[in-house]
């Protein structure tokens, strides 16, 4: 046998370990040397115990569990007994003993394994590494060698599938598991799909998914993928559209059909998909992206997420649907996107949604859109909201219309804001000759400036609140002086003096 003949193919099939037995006696003596050969502080006394040791089942102990390189060698030497040396093989705590065990056995290719994987790379290593042709011995370094260049060399050279796949399994380093993937000879879809279903890393799956041509295994390793990036790279590979379909509508996974409803075009499918997707994520995706006003419309008005709601109100043209989802949705943004939508455009429809709305907010929005006077009057007899009416006041000049609302003096405070806007004196005099309230009295002598109109006032009101307001503005001194001596309330006739000393 030639030097390396060793390291080729091995013939032989690996023997199963037996259970040894528990009940065999161990001699006294041996134990003692067994105690000895482990414990003494002394070398050779512990070699001396290991030589005079006979009992297979001490040096089998001994083999597995030594921690001095020499002892536990010594004692795997004295291994007879096949099964023992299987046992050592398999269960030695130490890859010498198991290398030396595999060799006794004839598992030459075993043996070697035990050198590659547990050492770092040396040339005396490297020259016993490149003889080695089974491919099992290379699978387990490819697995398990300490060197990566080891586990990378090894790999190169396994052909078998079988092999390569018990190796993806089994291979902690996801760079081995991606390079056996890789190979020409690892073609069994059924395996890849189950390594991008089952493998922890995201290379290691592309790896896999990358060499899978079935679309129906993609689709179902899409639907259990939960990483984006991986799940659209599938998706590219996939070009049947009834597969896409039934993906989008009956995946478990809201982030699989979100992602798919990104990529659909087919209006219909996304008309479904925005109508009955159990997520309302996926729903406003697919409303985005559709323009059918039939959908958009039973969106705006029945689904029960308001973000979805909102998304559909923003792209639905129908005037009549946007007034009234402004009138009657729950929720204020939606409201809001439906007085704001582009296609809301007739001053009627704004008129419509001022008078009867009962959110002030949308009133101000709709208000934003009207211009005519008339709307205005006709906001602020029909509104329901009080504030609406109110606010309408800024945008009337009618005469008639602020006569009216001074008149009917429902609000104080509103209708001194009417009387504010009034300049023409005979209409501010017959206002206050209708003596509405005190206060609209007080106001309409304060903006009169016929100096007859407020000495006459003065002479007949009974109210000192207005009589101050008259004297504050005329400016007769001898009208003052008499209003200082004869007015009944002492504190207009001191506002009397103080006028008259104003006006020297």
């Amino acid at each position: 046998m030639g030097l390396f003949d060793r390291f080729k193919k091995d013939k032989k099939k690996e023997k199963k370990t037996e259970e040894i037995p528990t009940d065999i006696e161990i001699p006294e003596v041996e134990l003692q040397l067994k105690e000895i050969a482990m414990k003494s502080k002394n070398r050779n006394e512990r070699a001396v115990a290991v030589n005079n040791i006979t009992n297979q089942y001490v040096a089998l102990d001994l083999a597995k569990n030594v921690k001095d390189r020499a002892i536990r060698l010594m004692a795997a030497n004295k291994l007879e007994d096949e099964d023992l040396l299987w046992d050592a093989a398999q269960n030695s705590n130490f890859y010498d003993v198991r290398s030396f065990a595999y060799e006794r056995l004839g598992e030459n290719n075993k043996s070697i394994a035990e050198m590659v994987i547990n050492q770092k790379k040396s040339p005396q290593l490297t020259e016993i590494f490149n003889k080695v042709e089974d491919e099992n011995t290379l699978k387990d370094i490819a697995i398990e060698a300490k060197d990566k260049k080891y586990r990378k060399e090894a790999l190169e050279k396994i052909t078998d599938e079988e092999i390569l796949t018990d190796l993806v399994f089994k291979a902690k380093d996801k760079s081995i598991r991606k390079a056996a993937i890789q190979k020409d000879s690892f073609t069994n879809e059924d395996t890849l799909q189950k390594i991008a279903l089952t493998d922890s890393d995201g290379e290691v799956k592309l790896a896999a998914i990358n060499k899978i041509s079935d679309e129906e295994k993609l689709v179902e390793i899409a639907k259990e993928e939960d990483n984006a990036k991986i799940r659209n790279i599938i998706f590219e590979k996939i070009t049947n559209k009834n597969l896409i379909s039934d993906m989008v509508l009956n995946s478990k996974k809201s982030d699989v059909r979100l992602d798919l409803v990104k990529i659909i075009d087919d209006e219909d499918l996304l008309c479904e998909i925005a109508l009955n997707d159990d997520d309302s994520v996926v729903r406003s995706e697919a409303i985005k992206k559709i323009s059918n006003q039939e959908t958009l419309i039973n969106v705006a008005r029945n689904d029960s997420d308001r973000f979805s709601r909102q998304t559909a109100v923003k792209k639905i043209t129908d005037a009549d649907v946007l007034v009234d989802i402004a009138l009657n949705d729950d929720d204020s943004f939606v409201r809001t996107h439906a007085v704001t939508n582009p296609n809301l455009t007739l001053e009627d429809d704004f008129v419509n949604i001022a008078i009867n709305t009962t959110h002030e907010d949308i009133a101000v929005e709709a208000m934003k859109n009207i211009k005519s006077e008339s709307a205005y009057v006709r906001i602020l007899h029909e509104a329901k909201l009080e504030s609406v009416r109110k606010d309408t006041l800024d945008n009337i000049d009618d005469l008639k219309v602020l006569v009216e609302i001074i008149l009917a003096n429902k609000d104080l405070e509103f209708s001194l804001k009417a009387l504010n806007k009034i300049d023409d004196e005979n209409i501010i005099i017959k206002i206050y000759e209708k003596n509405v309230h005190e206060d609209i009295s007080v106001r309409c002598v304060s903006k009169i400036r016929s100096q007859s109109e407020l000495t006459e006032i003065l002479q007949k009101d009974k109210s000192w609140r207005v009589r101050e307001a008259c004297v504050k503005k005329i400016v007769s001194k001898k009208v003052l002086k008499d209003v200082s001596v004869n007015d009944e309330s002492e504190y207009v006739r001191n506002v009397a003096k103080n006028r008259i000393q104003a006006l020297k």
